[in-house]
């Protein structure tokens, strides 16, 4: 009986696991920024079960907050906000760090993994 109550616990947490990383594919995508930008494109990706941001500034965790689609930029002290459409499609992104406010649009839907190389950003 507990190898089978075990064996369920163990099924159970990995399909939790495996729900929140579907959950979180829906913000990875390419996010350009315009020209004069600190950055002028943010790739953001699900790492080992963690949403993440890189860019030629280097990468952070995205840590969720208590609001819908608005993370913490864990490496800088900000945020990153997540908007939808009409369709409930991610679009924008809009990050806000100190006192620089950037709004980028979602360019691509990607997918990456260990066999990609990253950092994404422009060349």
């Amino acid at each position: 009986m507990k190898k089978i109550f075990l064996s369920l616990v163990v099924l159970l947490s990995f399909s939790a696991l495996q729900a929140q990383t579907d959950s979180l594919q829906e913000y990875t995508g390419k996010y350009k920024f315009p020209d004069g930008s600190p950055v002028t494109e943010i790739g953001v990706i699900v790492e080992n079960g963690t949403l993440t941001a890189t860019s030629a500034m280097g990468n952070s965790e995205l840590k969720k907050t208590d609001t819908k689609d608005v993370y913490e930029i864990v490496a800088y002290g900000g945020t990153a906000t997540f908007k939808r459409n009409g369709d409930n499609k991610i679009t924008t992104l809009l990050i806000q760090v100190q006192d620089v406010t950037m709004e980028g649009t979602k360019s691509e839907s990607i997918y990456i993994s260990r066999f990609y190389n990253y950092p994404l950003h422009s060349k």
